[in-house]
């Protein structure tokens, strides 16, 4: 199944950058909680619309060009390294940000996500750092 699990960040990822929300959602179950890093304004989701109009938003706000720059295999569970170059659409300003995410799969579609700016407090989440 980590195979699927991998394929399945790779059709959200595609879909992502392309805005193309209905095969977005078809990666994600009807059910997701995501808890994002504290510092973010939004803590909490539950469900794929509420989660999916978020991701459509930042979309929109900050431009598509978000890559997966490392995935750690964790069974049911990945690990991921993004880094998102972002262009405000109004602004023009440009930046990146980095984050990370365990995502838990069922059935390859992600059921739980748990975001994180700093690396370090993600790879102490799965036990890879003391």
């Amino acid at each position: 199944m980590p195979e699927a699990n991998v394929e399945a960040q790779q059709k959200f990822e595609d879909a992502f950058r392309r805005g193309d929300w209905d095969a977005v959602a078809m990666t994600i179950d009807p059910d997701i909680a995501v808890r994002t890093d504290p510092r973010w304004p939004e803590q909490r989701f539950y469900g794929r619309e509420a989660w999916v109009a978020f991701l459509r938003g930042t979309w929109e706000a900050w431009g598509p060009d978000n890559h997966v720059e490392e995935v750690v295999d964790l069974g049911d569970r990945l690990l991921t390294r993004s880094c998102w170059s972002i262009r405000g659409q109004h602004s023009g300003l440009a930046g990146e940000f980095r984050f990370s995410a365990i995502t838990t799969y069922r059935d390859a579609r992600s059921v739980f996500i748990e975001f994180f700016i700093e690396h370090e407090e993600a790879l102490k989440a799965v036990g890879l750092t003391g």
